[in-house]
């Protein structure tokens, strides 16, 4: 069957030029997918395409982005925060161009977090109040509506089908902090759009979560064991280490994807995991809560490229202010456009997430993956960067670092000093660790090899995986207990 031609049309014009669309349509349109999926399988690429477009030329594409940035800043102009700014610095939203975007300046997460009210839009109706998991700082609030939650619903159905990367005999654990409420409800979504079934362990004891990885099912319709895991890629690692030191091997599962985010995702983590979980293939994204709408994948080049109608996208340089030219480092600052985004409005929000700019190319924007926070970095006299993700990636290759690689690093003598877990401290471990960082450009001035964190003179980097939720037969015994 052909995907129903009213509400593809519909949604495809209204991605184009800003016409209004309801969550039903989109609904109707996820309907229409999963039908054809079912008659015909799996969607191809050509069909995809219909629903994706074709990419932009540059005029379509600044005339697109004008259109859709004018319209953000005629919401925006509608909170109390940015309704204040324009009368400041003396800006007509209405004739807002790209041009005249440097006027406004970045908005700040510390203004966010600090006063999240203050963004949010006159009569909007605020259903959902999220919250950052605060691991690199204080958690930070965004409110959503529900029409705004409908259509992420069914937006991230539709790319689960349009990827191939869901259908309904699937059953998804979902092994993330209930902190990140937003994206565990917007995967939970999707997954009842798709027919999927959903089940959430969070972040506790990864024996425990693996003994559900390996459970057996006998639903009708549905695989016989868990086929897709959502998680941070630390608390992967520890999944790893735990299920390997059991005995656990490959034919113990039935995982067919690892959906990861929330942090740096390294090959290496990828690469070990397969000893535990066999040859799973991996879906990696960026997506944070303040710029939830904002959708973004990773092509065929392993690059974050953000959808064109959702959001702009800027890399800024972290001294000039200017755009980073291609091949530098800047922080992502990204600008959510409606209708994607009605309640909570961000202007040119600076998410202090380090990539490397990349050449333009036509009618796309795109970036590297992400290379960790710009707080956590270290930014070298000469100008040059040791972001995170270097040193993750050259640790978490080593068989000799446990997973995840738990480390500290830190300025030291013009380049960097590493602190590191490691399973022993002899010389060929320490060896395998220098030979890694130095390969992947960090320049280590002292190497510390450590048999656990509370050996580190620094403050460790900080992992997703230990938002711990506890189990209650990790509780003391209620008798034992004073209350």
């Amino acid at each position: 069957m052909i995907l129903t031609a009213v509400h593809q049309l519909r949604f495809i014009l209204s991605l184009a030029f800003g016409l209004p669309f309801s969550p039903g349509s989109l609904e109707k349109l996820v309907a229409a997918a999963r039908a054809t999926h079912d008659e015909f399988g799996q969607i191809d690429q050509e069909g995809a395409a219909l629903i994706n477009g074709e990419p932009l030329d540059a005029e379509t594409l600044r005339e697109l982005q004008t259109r859709r940035l004018r319209a953000a800043a005629r919401a925006a102009s509608e909170t109390p925060y940015y309704a204040a700014l324009f009368r400041r610095l003396a800006i007509d939203p209405r004739q807002l161009t790209l041009d005249d975007l440097t006027r406004i300046p970045l908005t700040p997460k510390s203004d966010v977090r600090d006063h999240p009210d203050a963004f949010v839009r006159r009569g909007a109706k605020p259903f959902l109040r999220a919250t950052t998991t605060g691991t690199t700082g204080t958690p930070t609030s965004i409110y959503f509506s529900t029409r705004e939650m409908r259509v992420y619903f069914a937006l991230a159905a539709l790319g689960l089908l349009m990827q191939g990367l869901m259908d309904e005999s699937d059953i998804v654990q979902i092994s993330v902090s209930a902190r990140g409420a937003l994206g565990n409800v917007t995967l939970a979504g999707g997954a009842a759009q798709v027919g999927a079934l959903v089940y959430q362990t969070g972040v506790v004891a990864p024996e425990a979560v693996l003994s559900l990885l390996t459970e057996r099912h006998h639903l009708p319709g549905k695989v016989s064991k868990t086929s897709i895991l959502y998680t941070y890629p630390s608390y992967l690692g520890a999944l790893v280490e735990a299920g390997l030191a059991s005995g656990l091997k490959p034919s113990d599962f039935g995982l067919k994807r690892i959906a990861i985010g929330g942090e740096v995702v390294t090959a290496g983590l990828q690469a070990r995991a397969r000893e535990l979980f066999g040859d799973v293939t991996y879906v990696s994204n960026y997506g944070i809560t303040e710029l939830w709408g904002m959708s973004s994948t990773l092509d065929a080049d392993s690059h974050l490229r953000f959808e064109v109608p959702h959001g702009l996208l800027e890399i800024i340089d972290p001294d000039s202010g200017e755009p980073a030219a291609p091949g530098q480092i800047g922080t992502i600052v990204g600008t959510p456009f409606p209708p994607f985004r009605e309640t909570t409005m961000l202007l040119r929000y600076d998410t202090e997430d380090l990539v490397r700019a990349l050449e333009p190319l036509p009618g796309t924007q795109r970036s590297s993956q992400v290379l960790g926070k710009k707080r956590l970095a270290i930014r070298h006299d000469d100008g040059s960067w040791t972001p995170p993700r270097a040193v993750l990636e050259a640790l978490e290759w080593i068989e000799a670092v446990p997973l995840p690689a738990r480390f500290t690093f830190y300025a030291h003598e013009g380049g960097v000093g590493v602190e590191v877990v490691t399973r022993d401290q002899g010389s060929r471990a320490r060896r395998a660790v220098a030979s890694s960082l130095e390969a992947n450009g960090v320049p280590v001035k002292r190497l510390n090899l450590c048999s656990s964190p509370a050996e580190f003179t620094h403050a460790a980097y900080p992992l997703r995986g230990d938002l711990r939720e506890v189990l209650f037969d990790d509780m003391p015994r209620l008798a034992e207990m004073r209350l």
